[in-house]
């Protein structure tokens, strides 16, 4: 089976035992911080997809760090999915499980990366822009990438637009690179 059909079916799952438990904002909420930490702590997806590292260590690890925090049901799917070995999938089964949130709800999920931290003032024009451009509200996460120089990328849904400094630069030393050539 193939990794998307694999995240896909794991995610409908747990949506919806969500919807039948009657959990899903509270449900909802725990898959934002996982995803939110697995794009900001490296350590997590590491061990999580270390082959080395025990299935009952990583189960011991998720209990220590996310029991006290997360629903039952949450900390069941992830025991679920250490069981399957299907822990590699997280990331995306994550990603699945916002995607038929916001089909449910009308609110798109949308990924913001920019070179410095956002405060909120910034965050609500990025939110006024994507209602404007898609025709819904949107949920953001935002991530940090100073590589990127200034400027940002935003991922809604399937499209993108890549307003960093990082990328015009490479663009004008192609066109560069091209005009030299020529």
């Amino acid at each position: 089976m193939n990794e998307s059909k694999i995240s896909v079916r794991y995610a409908k799952a747990f949506f919806s035992a969500a919807v039948e438990r009657n959990l899903l904002p509270v449900v909802k909420k725990d898959v934002d911080l996982l995803l939110h930490l697995l794009q900001t702590q490296p350590r997590l997806k590491e061990i999580l997809g270390s082959p080395v590292v025990q299935t009952k260590d990583k189960r011991s690890f998720l209990d220590k760090v996310f029991k006290a925090q997360f629903n039952e049901l949450t900390m069941g799917f992830l025991h679920l999915l250490l069981k399957n070995n299907r822990e590699l999938f997280l990331f995306e089964i994550c990603l699945n499980f916002q995607g038929l949130y916001g089909k449910l709800t009308g609110i798109k999920s949308a990924q913001l990366t920019t070179a410095v931290e956002m405060d909120d003032t910034q965050l609500k024009l990025f939110n006024q822009l994507i209602q404007v451009r898609f025709g819904s509200k949107a949920e953001v996460l935002t991530t940090v990438d100073e590589s990127l120089i200034g400027g940002f990328i935003l991922k809604v849904e399937d499209k993108q637009l890549d307003a960093s400094v990082s990328t015009q630069l490479k663009k004008m030393r192609r066109e560069l690179v091209s005009f030299t050539k020529n």
